[in-house]
């Protein structure tokens, strides 16, 4: 996904989504109806639990006095000093709340220095003190009992002040209107789980609260965070650390960031998209979903679906109706079970749903949620076979992720259905009032181009001519390009759809691109980067999955380096590949009072920098592929076999597979034939970014020759720091010699071998090999 350039779509454009109510139940009757139906005299409603959470408090038989009570959960340790532990009311007959009232100190420390830092970044300190006024436990785990065995409860009438430090608390977790609340939290009093869970509000004297949780369904289950105003007087819910209970590890071998999870393995969905008399689309559509689980789960287990999506009706596959709950503009959808899945067992539920999923701007189409318009786990990327059948107006195109094996029209209405090869991540599609441009070469898949034409024309202003033709052939040469340095794109068909956004998107394919990229192309090269980088996709991030949030540079990164370097071979334009890699240098370095690693992944975004995301993952993650690409570049013959057989091995050793950052530096280091640690620990865990002073000096030496001496002062970085520097000596008629030098440290003194002539000019860090400033300076 890339964001493209910015311009004013959104005044110019204007509509509304219709509603469809098609062999469905009427809206809003479902929890009712279902919970009737099938819960027995033993069972509950979700609404029920969730009220039930919402309304806890404070037992008056259950208080107890506290002086320095320790407990201790991972990096976290609570030092309840002076005060009272009220113990709240029983969720289904169960203690699993409880409320300190007194004074105390939450301590905190991190265990890996990224953490340690972005600590420091929030609250200015590597570990943290904090003092206390109260604190709002809910667990799952042994908490209740170490409490009863380390305090005395009794009797007491506790004060309104329990109470009103939970309701605070919650209004952290939960949203009334939709009844959602933290899944994992909701899981445990829903399910009666006993487990590791545990979490903590804590209102810390003279600043905001801290929120503390231990979560083992997260490979990542230890977070600190907090809360921060986001738009005006809207707050949300920041995480400042994150990381794996007893200790991290860069390599984790998990598959992606939950350690247990239901994952829908099969779809079978039927979608109708039906016209309005004003022209708008209604959505609905049904779904056969086969769930299973890696763990025993259940039996309530949650998914994500489009907030504004409903679901009227739900059965198994025996015909019985199933318990199933999403709330009001909810985006948790929540089944109920018969039973306690076992790991591996598999259930088939057919849902039906129906919502406001596609905008309407003039002429263009815009689907809200390209890939939540179906039931997805909670993760969100975990493989599944797909069979998706689209009925939609015949006066639409439509395109979607796989083969399409059938296609036929009846009246007003056109049915498509769409099946892929195999498991995918993520499905898809797109329509609109498209024309379609198709391109057939040898040596590639067919490629089908639509854009919106009549939407373009409407938008006026200046628009370049054949621009249909413009993005088709950088979405067919590109293809052609990753197929000779990468390997063969797995799809049989390819499509590029526009949609009325900024952004872009990939799926097998399929790509969906900025109508701004339609409607001209930009003269410093950004446009065919953007295209390039989409198709790019279809390598890294389809077909090369990424393990973690942490290493989505494999993605992103490698997806936009992709871009830059179709740019410079296929385009044949090496300004342009340096003029956007020097901009991208520049947002980068910009950013040097906001240090974050590549490996924050999404979280290198935050209250403090919104765009440091798109920098580091995409921006500086396409730097460290080229300033790779330069270290193994060979000087002499300027080849780079070194480099593209590592890309090329990369992907097909775990194409189809999750890849993280240290698979990538493993196959590095076997084609460069040396350790890269300190590589990815400069470039991807660290965020040092060094500055050269360079001074030279050019003496007569014998024989007729000459010497060139380096004086180079390294800025910024420790003095561990070090690169290898591509130095290029311009010997006049049109003779050069590159030479690659380390530099190490502080201070640097280097003596290039001997030159034949008197170089004319030397060029510290040509072809920008290092990304840093460089500015030479008198001997």
């Amino acid at each position: 996904m890339a964001v493209a350039r910015s311009l004013p779509l959104g005044a110019r454009l204007a509509g509304a989504a219709g509603a469809l109510v098609s062999v469905m139940l009427p809206a809003g009757t479902l929890s009712a109806q279902l919970s009737a139906k099938s819960a027995g005299p033993e069972e509950f409603s979700y609404e029920q639990r969730y009220d039930e959470i919402r309304e806890l408090q404070a037992v008056p038989n259950r208080v107890a006095s506290v002086s320095q009570l320790v407990l201790k959960r991972e990096a976290g340790q609570f030092t309840f000093g002076e005060g009272k532990f009220y113990l709240l009311t029983s969720i289904g007959g169960r203690t699993m709340g409880a409320v300190f009232v007194g004074h105390g100190v939450f301590s905190f420390s991190p265990p890996t220095p990224i953490e340690q830092e972005r600590l420091a970044r929030f609250q200015k300190s590597r570990s943290l003190e904090a003092p206390f006024s109260s604190v709002v436990l809910l667990f799952a785990d042994s908490t209740v009992a170490e409490l009863e065995s380390k305090l005395t409860f009794g009797p007491g009438q506790p004060p309104s002040d329990p109470r009103s430090r939970f309701k605070d608390a919650v209004e952290f977790l939960s949203h009334d209107a939709s009844k959602s609340f933290d899944p994992d939290l909701m899981a445990a009093f829903l399910n009666g789980e006993s487990s590791d869970l545990f979490y903590a509000h804590i209102d810390r004297r003279g600043g905001g609260p801290l929120m503390f949780m231990v979560n083992p369904h997260e490979v990542e289950g230890v977070t600190l965070a907090h809360r921060v105003r986001q738009v005006g007087w809207t707050r949300r819910t920041e995480v400042i650390c994150r990381f794996a209970a007893g200790g991290p590890t860069r390599d984790p071998r998990s598959s992606g960031g939950r350690t247990d999870q239901a994952v829908i393995q099969n779809y079978k969905i039927t979608t109708f998209l039906k016209e309005s008399g004003s022209g708008d689309l209604s959505f609905a559509a049904n779904a056969k979903l086969e769930i299973t689980t890696t763990s025993r789960m259940g039996p309530w287990i949650a998914f994500s679906l489009f907030e504004k999506l409903k679901v009227d009706s739900a059965r198994w596959q025996s015909g019985e109706p199933a318990t199933v709950f999403k709330g009001r503009d909810g985006s948790l959808l929540w089944v109920r079970f018969d039973r306690v899945s076992q790991p591996g067992e598999v259930r088939t539920l057919h849902l039906f749903y129906q919502g406001d999923l596609i905008d309407r701007y003039g002429d263009f189409f815009f689907i809200k949620s390209s890939a939540e318009w179906y039931p997805r786990s909670l993760e969100g990327r975990s493989l599944a076979t797909f069979d998706l059948t689209f009925h939609s107006p015949s006066g639409k195109l439509l395109a979607s992720v796989g083969d399409k094996v059938e296609e036929s029209t009846s009246g007003r209405t056109t049915t498509t259905r769409w099946v892929p090869a195999g498991p995918i991540r993520n499905a898809s599609f797109n329509l609109g009032i498209f024309k379609d441009y198709k391109i057939q070469e040898e040596g590639i898949p067919p490629v089908t181009v639509l854009i919106s034409e009549d939407a373009h024309r409407q938008l006026g202003g200046l628009r370049q001519k054949n621009m249909k033709e413009t993005v088709g052939a950088d979405v067919a040469r590109s293809i052609r390009f990753f197929q000779h340095v990468y390997g063969p794109l797995q799809a049989k068909q390819f499509f590029a759809t526009e949609i009325p956004a900024l952004h872009g998107e990939a799926f097998p394919g399929m790509v969906h691109l900025s109508w701004v990229t339609f409607h001209q192309t930009d003269q410093q090269g950004e446009d065919e980067v953007f295209r390039a980088h989409e198709v790019a996709h279809q390598w890294w991030g389809v077909g090369v999955d990424f393990a973690s949030y942490h290493d989505q540079w494999l993605s992103e990164g490698f997806s936009n380096f992709s871009g830059l370097w179709y740019l410079q071979t296929v385009r044949k334009d090496n300004e342009k590949y340096f003029g956007v890699l020097r901009r991208w240098r520049t947002s980068i370095l910009e950013r040097t009072d906001q240090p974050a690693p590549v490996w924050l992944g999404y979280r290198a975004s935050s209250s403090k920098d919104d765009n440091g995301y798109n920098v580091l993952v995409y921006q500086k993650g396409a730097w460290v592929l080229h300033m790779l690409r330069i270290m193994m570049l060979d000087l002499k013959t300027m080849g780079e076999d070194r480099f593209t057989s590592t890309m090329r091995e990369f992907y097909t050793t775990y194409q189809g597979k999750r890849a993280s950052t240290e698979d990538f530096r493993r196959v590095a280091e076997k084609h460069i034939g040396a350790d890269l640690g300190w590589f990815f620990d400069q470039w991807i865990y660290g965020t040092g970014l060094p500055a050269y002073r360079v001074a030279y000096r050019i003496d007569p030496a014998e024989n007729g020759q000459y010497r060139v001496k380096l004086k180079v002062r390294q800025e910024n970085v420790g003095e561990d720091f070090q690169m290898y520097i591509p130095v290029t000596l311009d010997l006049g008629n049109d003779r050069v010699a590159r030479v690659r030098v380390k530099v190490r440290g502080s201070s640097s003194e280097i003596d290039l071998p001997l030159m034949p002539s008197k170089p004319k000019a030397v060029r510290f860090n040509d072809l920008d090999g290092v990304l840093a400033e460089v500015k030479v300076v008198d001997w």
